[in-house]
C-alpha cells in the first residue's frame, strides 16, 4: 500500500513514542510523551522548540516593612581571667557563643514571583541605614549566616582583677511586603527576615560595680561568668 506523506510523517512520529497530530494543511504537531520529555512543534519551516512558560520574580518593586523589632542581645561571653596587673597582658580567654540567631529570609506567594534574597536585603539595609541606593550589598549578614560572636583580642594593663570579655549583637526582625507590576498584574509577595545591623561588645571587670545605665548586655555579662 502507498503512504501518503503525512502517513510517513505519523509512522516516524509513533516509532519515537510521540503521539501526532495532523492538521488540514498537512502539517504535523507532536504532543508530549507520557514520559514528561520536552516536546518539539514540527512545521514545515523547521523545528521549533516550545518553552514551557514560568513566572519571573518582579524587578524592583515597591517594599512596605511593618512590625520591626530591632533589639541589642548578648550572645558571647568569656570565661573570667585573672590580670596580674603587669603591662601588657593578653587577654587569652575564647569566646563562648550564647545564642544561634541566624540570617534568613522567608517569602511566601505565587511560584516564582517572588523576589531574590538579595534585592531583599538589600532594600532592607537601605531602609534601616547600613546601604544607600545604588549600593550593590547591603550591609547585613549573608542568610544561612550566624550573628558574630568574636573576642576583642589584645592586651590589657591596669589593676589585677578579673577581666570578662562580651559581645553582642543587634537583632532584627521584620514582615514585608513586596509589590510588582502594573495594574491587574501587579503581583504581591509577603515575607519575613531575620537579620542584624551592627555587632559590639567590650570587657569588664568583675570586681567594679557597673552602675545602672550601663548597657544591659554588659550587666548580663557579668551574672554569668563573674559568678557573683
Amino acid at each position: 500500500m502507498k503512504r501518503t506523506p503525512a502517513a510517513v510523517a505519523v509512522a516516524a512520529v509513533m516509532a519515537t513514542g510521540v503521539s501526532a497530530r495532523t492538521s488540514s494543511d498537512g502539517t504535523t504537531r507532536e504532543q508530549p510523551r507520557s514520559d514528561g520529555s520536552p516536546t518539539v512543534a514540527r512545521t514545515g519551516k523547521g523545528n521549533v522548540p516550545v518553552t514551557e512558560s514560568r513566572p519571573r520574580p518582579g524587578k524592583g518593586g515597591t517594599y512596605t516593612w511593618f512590625d520591626t523589632r530591632r533589639r541589642w542581645v548578648l550572645n558571647g561571653v568569656t570565661e573570667p581571667q585573672h590580670l596580674t596587673g603587669a603591662k601588657g597582658v593578653r587577654f587569652t580567654q575564647p569566646m563562648r557563643r550564647l545564642r544561634t540567631d541566624m540570617a534568613s529570609v522567608r517569602t511566601e506567594g505565587a511560584d516564582g514571583t517572588s523576589p531574590d534574597n538579595d534585592a531583599v536585603l538589600l532594600a532592607l539595609g537601605v531602609h534601616l541605614g547600613p546601604a544607600e541606593k545604588g549600593d550593590e550589598t547591603s550591609g547585613l549578614g549573608e542568610p544561612g549566616g550566624y550573628a558574630p560572636a568574636d573576642n576583642a583580642g589584645g592586651e590589657f594593663s591596669g589593676a589585677a582583677g578579673h577581666l570578662v570579655e562580651f559581645s553582642s549583637v543587634q537583632l532584627i526582625e521584620t514582615d514585608f511586603r513586596h509589590s510588582c507590576g502594573p495594574g491587574k498584574q501587579r503581583e504581591e509577595t509577603v515575607g519575613h527576615v531575620v537579620n542584624w545591623t551592627s555587632s559590639g561588645g567590650g570587657d569588664i571587670r568583675c570586681e567594679t560595680p557597673l552602675p545602672k545605665q550601663q548597657w544591659a548586655a554588659a550587666r548580663e555579662g557579668v551574672h554569668l561568668s563573674c559568678h557573683w
